[in-house]
């Protein structure tokens, strides 16, 4: 039989491995090995692996992989395998085994992919419902759900299990019996070696969206079908007909219980459907006992189906007390005392009593409380005896509260039943009744023509709805004919009721004498200017005697909202056109801008020479932000104020696109007149909503050059307190005088630079000393939302004052407070602001936090202060945070211990993002920084952890380390796309410039269009914060600049720069990946696996750009899991790992491989005969190509991909002879100096290239 098991199973694993092939996406955990063969067997078991791996397996795995540690697949091995599934896992025992024992093996499962992907997750609170006092602690889902009702969700993702005292499941050495999502927990005392189990509680892991506290919509309660039939049937079909309009179009969630309240899982009915597409379907048919429960349903829809307009309530309604049953204040009765008081299908409910206070805090065991019953409370349920008195009101569709008449379009009959049937169909009604029926119809109601409701007719409707109009179709009925059906359909009230349309005046320039009516928009706009909107929304035409252009019978040219109107006489049939005119609806803000936002006038030209040009262009050079983008109206008067039209001046142009231009040589009398523009704007322009500015700036003072507040040294000093590109800068001193009144000639006052006033420039000696500020977006001022700690006061005023500095917060509140904070609140301790107690503050920033001295006050002490901080908003995001590991590189044996960012971004290069969002500080032992009382001089985001053992009492600092939260995309593993490293420039010149336009130069088709990310270090791996230069630009528009001239020692350090590029531009498809090489073991100074000697020892077996590199042990380990400290780990110098690096003074052995793009490992090469033409006789052995190609014609490819170089006694490779290339290069050759050489001779050596061939094996020339 276990043959046959064995069978099973791999039929089974095989069958799982070729469906794997057909999805795209899988969903795997890690491989487990947490047993090996040594003892009884090897068993990864289910139940184990989750003890030892909390939350890394979903609940319920799909499917399961087996292989050995050395990657065989489970088949191969021969073994005899007791289990292999994903309800127990994997056991193979030595006792089934010819040769008596397991080969050692690792599993992984397959989960639904959601588990992988689905984003944010929230836990639950912990339920203890059960103690061990008994048979055992029984925390199942079952008994949960019924004890907490909506507390859990219906499908955790996952189980945490820990005992009430906080220890680990896996600590306790209990026997466990069940602990996954399906069950939930059990724990017997039988398993038990002393009898007893330990007393456990339970938590699970849901979506996101269930533990959102954001307000919810629901629908109501539907219970439209109970199971007398053949089952109930809760369908979204069947519901929307009878409930139009109260469920939303596509729900989010659907919830189902039975019509007790009763949990859905719990009733053991098997379920056919419960979805948001098909709504609930339970089968009698399904069911072991023959019948379903009998359910109702409801469903979640987006909060704006909830929240459209203004809500309306009811009154409240208290008809009960609970002197008597309990307190009934059900609609049936509600309805009854108050008719028409109540709307038909209440949207909400809301409970409290008749004191005012909630439901829930009264602690009544409530019966019902909904909107398809009422409210009931029974006084039976109560612990105490009696329930409280209580009062409702009731939340209707705002059409209850707003009966505003509906927009209702006439009845349609545009067929009858004696064809097919009756077809009102919105195509064919649109056709027929033009103009009567909206676009988006609200609702449909149907009615037969002798006014009988569509229900009582009992025929059978094909179609009723906005979309499509009505079908009733012949076929469908089993008596014969559908009934003759009218049609109304509701409509939005704006198209009832339109608004008040903004018309033009009537226009006709001309009339058909000539060629025709030319009635342009062109010309009218000429004629008349400012008195038509620049896009018009419709036109109207009619005869000048008022008669409608349809009725004359004149064949149009064209009539329209872009051209205007054109009638030709060539078209009409009996001779000329009608004599038109025309009119054009505008947007209403045209006919009424209210109140209307004019610019100032303008009179930048006069007609002293070739007329006068107030174009737009030339007003906005020199009125910047003065005319809006897009005027609504152009007024153009004499500078004496006299009207345009008065002039008899023949005008140019004079619209809202050009401006206005009259030209002298278009007038008969000589010169034009001299005149003066303005333009109608949005109301908008004129009246900005609320101005973002951020605070006041003073960072220098003119002692010294001047008064320099740039903007380059300001972010500096305040980072992220100044937007990107600000709109407008103001300036003023620091006595609060304008910048004009100062008389100061000042150099800079703009957006681009900030501001500079140069004492050199000033007659009287010194600048004034300015502060400024700057108008940013609104979006830059008002964040939402907004994330703020919690209130701290730490500290009272009856010593020297109230002290709650960040220094101390952060002592006594680790990880609540961000790392920069954006915004500090201050308020008493009773509420008031700080500034309504008139104390004297010493200080209230984002810096220090906040100090008031008792000192400082003249009527006695502080008042007592609390403080919150504003923070990023990713800082109160929820969902998995991104912190590094734990970073330990001092200890306090010195002067302290200096866990700095400087030090450790460069003995961890990599491993901490550029700007953290925050620190986390503790002992090596594990306790917390503010459990140890040391002073500590530094902890923040900038300069990372510094303790003095000069700070403390007993001389001596704690031995700490520290960990820094990143953003989340930071620890994201899916695989970054980043170029090469590329390092043009030296800093021997003016400074070191690695910039975009230079790069993409030298390596065309190496850099993205728009890079995501740069990335900078040192050419020896350090990073740039570290080196202490004055960096210029380091982005992703211009590159990267360091100039010397900026730096205190006048010399930039010698920077390399790499991009990271949407992933779509590294290659896609199958990788193409080298063999492994370990040419190396750190026997010496350490593993050295370096593409200079790999490449030398290994001729064209790695590409010449890798795409990324891999390194692992030789054993196959992770680099990562050695923790040994890498010196270079990437595809431009290969992999160092070095001993004297090392705590234990060794590196592992390491081997590396390299990504290349897809053609390298598809690219057949063919290497050339060997050649030596020079020998080391001269001034060394050069072996260029160009001479190559001169002695060896046609012998050598065009663009050789590999070069080869040996010498010409015993081959020894040119990597082993330790002697130094001038030249080494498959497009250049190889070149050898003797004066460059230890011995001064170079040895002899011979090359060849490996060059692209056929599949024949023949050199693809292509000269």
């Amino acid at each position: 039989m276990k043959g046959v098991c064995i069978t099973l199973i791999a039929v089974l694993l095989i069958g799982s491995s070729q469906q794997t092939k057909t999805k795209d996406k899988e969903c795997w955990t890690p491989w487990f090995d947490r047993d090996n063969p040594s003892a009884t067997g090897d068993w990864e078991t289910l139940i184990d692996l989750h003890k030892e791996n909390p939350g890394k397996i979903c609940g319920n795995p799909l499917k399961i992989q087996v292989q050995t540690i050395a990657g065989d697949s489970m088949t191969s091995t021969g073994d005899r395998i007791l289990q292999a599934d994903t309800t127990t896992g994997f056991i193979c025992r030595n006792e089934d085994q010819k040769c008596g024992k397991c080969e050692d093996y690792r599993v992984r499962f397959q989960c639904p992919e959601s588990f992988c992907k689905a984003g944010p997750r929230c836990w639950t609170s912990w339920f203890n419902r059960d103690n061990p006092s008994e048979d055992g602690d029984q925390e199942t889902l079952i008994e949960l759900w019924k004890e907490y009702p909506g507390k859990i969700c219906t499908n955790p993702l996952n189980i945490e299990v820990q005992t009430t005292s906080g220890d680990s499941m896996a600590s306790t050495g209990d026997t466990i019996a069940r602990a996954d999502t399906a069950v939930g927990f059990v724990c017997k005392n039988k398993d038990q070696k002393d009898g007893k189990c330990k007393d456990y509680h339970v938590r699970f892991q849901c979506f996101k969206s269930f533990c959102d506290k954001a307000p919810k919509c629901w629908t109501q309660w539907f219970d439209r079908d109970n199971p007398s039939a053949k089952g109930d049937w809760e369908t979204l079909e069947d519901l929307r007909k009878e409930y139009p309009g109260k469920i939303c179009d596509n729900p989010i969630h659907i919830h189902v219980q039975t019509v007790d309240g009763g949990h859905m899982t719990l009733t053991g009915d098997k379920i056919h459907k419960a979805d948001t597409t098909t709504g609930f379907i339970c089968r009698n048919e399904d069911q072991k006992k023959g019948k379903c429960k009998d359910y109702r349903v409801q469903f979640m829809c987006p909060l704006s189906f909830c929240m459209e307009g203004p809500k309306c309530w009811t009154q409240w309604f208290d008809r009960d007390n609970p002197s008597a049953t309990g307190d009934w204040e059900t609609l049936k009765d509600l309805r009854k005392e108050y008719p028409g008081k109540i709307c038909k299908n209440p949207v909400n409910i809301l409970v409290q009593t008749t004191a005012g206070d909630t439901m829930d805090s009264t602690g009544n065991k409530i019966h019902i409380a909904d909107t398809t019953t009422g409210f009931v409370c029974r006084n039976e349920d109560q612990k105490k005896g009696k329930c409280k008195d209580y009062r409702v009101q009731f939340q209707c569709p705002e059409r209850f509260c707003k009966a505003a008449p509906k927009c209702w379009t006439q009845w349609f009959d545009r067929d009858n039943p004696s064809a097919k049937g009756d077809w009102e169909t919105l195509k064919d009604l649109r056709k027929e009744n033009p103009g009567k029926i909206c676009k988006n119809p609200v609702n449909i109601h149907v009615q037969t023509i002798a006014g009988g409701t569509m229900a009582s007719t009992g025929d059978k409707i094909h179609i009723a709805d906005t979309s499509t109009g009505f079908v009733c179709r012949n076929e469908d009925q089993t008596g014969g004919n559908c009934k003759d059906y009218r049609v109304q359909f509701e409509c939005p009230a704006s198209f009832c009721k339109p608004a008040p349309k903004c018309w033009t005046q009537w226009f006709d320039r001309d009339n058909p004498s000539a060629t025709g009516d030319w009635e342009t928009l062109k010309d009218l706009r000429k004629e008349n200017p400012g008195k038509i909107c620049g896009k018009p929304l419709k036109i109207q035409v009619q005869t000048t005697a008022g008669g409608t252009m349809a009725s004359t019978g004149d064949k149009i040219h064209i009539a329209d909202t872009s051209t205007g109107f054109v009638c030709r006489n060539k078209d009409q049939k009996k001779g000329n056109c009608k004599d038109y005119r025309v009119r054009f609806q505008c947007p209403k803000m045209f006919c009424k801008p209210a109140p209307k936002c004019w610019t100032p006038w303008f009179d930048r030209d006069n007609p002293s020479a070739t007329g006068d040009w107030e174009t737009l262009k030339d007003l906005r050079k020199e009125n910047p932000g003065k005319i809006c983008g897009n005027p609504l109206k152009i007024q153009v008067r004499t500078t004496a104020g006299g009207t345009m039209a008065s002039t008899g001046d023949k005008i140019h142009i004079a619209d809202t696109s050009t401006g206005f231009v009259c030209r002298n040589k278009d007038q008969t009398g000589g010169n034009c007149k001299d005149y003066r523009v303005r333009f109608q704007c949005p109301a908008r322009f004129c009246k900005p909503a609320p101005k973002c500015w951020t605070p006041w700036f003073d960072r220098d003072n003119p002692s010294a050059t001047g008064d320099w507040e740039t903007l380059k040294d300001l972010r500096k000093e305040n980072p992220g307190k100044i937007c990107g590109n600000p709109l407008k800068i103001q300036v003023r001193t620091t006595a609060g005088g304008t910048m004009a009144s100062t008389g100061d000639k000042i150099h800079k006052a703009d957006t681009t630079t900030g501001f500079v006033c140069r004492n050199k420039d000033q007659t009287g000696g010194n600048c004034k000393d300015y502060r400024v500020r700057f108008q940013c977006p609104a979006r830059f001022c008002k964040p939402a939302p907004k994330c703020w700690t919690p209130w701290f006061d730490r500290d009272n005023p009856s010593a020297t004052g109230d002290w709650e500095t960040l220094k101390d917060l952060r002592k006594e509140n680790p990880g609540k407070i961000c790392g920069n904070p954006l915004k500090i609140q201050v308020r008493t301790t009773a509420g008031g602001t700080m500034a309504s107690t008139g104390d004297k503050i010493h200080k209230a920033d984002t810096a220090t936090g906040f100090v008031c001295r008792n000192k400082d006050q003249t009527g006695g002490n502080c008042k007592d202060y609390r403080v919150r901080f504003q923070c990023p908003e990713m800082f109160c995001k929820p969902g998995p945070k991104c912190w590094t590991p734990w970073f330990d590189r001092d200890n306090p044996s010195g002067s302290g211990d200096w866990e700095t960012l400087k030090d450790l971004w460069k003995e961890y290069p990599g491993k901490i993002c550029n700007s953290p969002f925050d620190i986390q500080v503790q002992t090596t032992s594990g306790d917390s920084m503010a459990s140890t009382g040391d002073t500590i001089a530094r902890v923040d985001t900038s300069t990372g952890f510094v303790c003095k053992n000069k700070d403390q009492k007993d001389g001596k600092c704690k031995d700490y380390r520290v960990r820094f939260q990143c953003p989340k995309s930071f620890c994201d593993k899916a695989p970054k796309c980043w170029t090469q490293w590329f390092d043009r420039d030296n800093p021997s010149a003016t400074g070191d410039w690695e910039t975009l336009k230079d790069l993409r130069k030298e390596y065309p088709g190496k850099i993205c269009d728009n890079p995501i990310h740069i990335h900078v270090q040192t050419v020896d791996g350090g990073h740039m914060a570290s080196t202490g230069d004055k960096i210029y630009k380091a982005d992703t528009s211009t590159g990267f600049v360091c100039e010397n001239k900026d730096q205190a020692d006048g010399k930039c350090e010698d920077y390399r720069v790499r991009f990271q590029c949407p992933s779509s531009f590294c290659p896609m498809g199958p990788r193409c990946w080298t063999p492994w090489f370990d040419r190396d073991n750190p026997s010496g100074t350490g593993d050295w696996e370096t593409l200079e000697y790999l490449r030398g020892e290994n001729p064209g077996k790695i590409c010449h750009n890798p795409l990324q590199i891999d390194v692992q042990t030789k054993f196959g380990g992770s680099m990562d899991s050695t923790g040994d400290v890498i010196t270079v780990a990437d595809t431009e110098s290969g992999f160092i790992c070095k001993n004297s690096d090392q705590k234990c003074g060794k590196c592992k052995d390491y081997r590396v491989r390299f990504q290349c793009s897809g053609n390298f490992c598809t690219q057949r090469v063919c290497w050339t005969k060997w050649f030596d033409r020079d020998n080391p006789s001269g001034k060394g052995d050069f072996e260029y190509l160009p001479y190559l190609r001169k002695a060896y014609p046609k012998e050598i490819c065009k663009v050789p991909l590999y070069i080869d170089v040996v010498t010409t006694d015993t081959n020894m490779p040119f990597i082993a002879t330790g002697q130094i290339s001038s030249v080494f290069s498959p497009t250049q050759g190889f070149a050898c100096r003797n004066t460059e050489q230890k011995g001064g001779m170079c040895l002899d050596y011979k090359v060849r290239f490996g060059c692209p061939c056929t599949c024949e094996g023949i050199i693809q020339h292509r000269e």
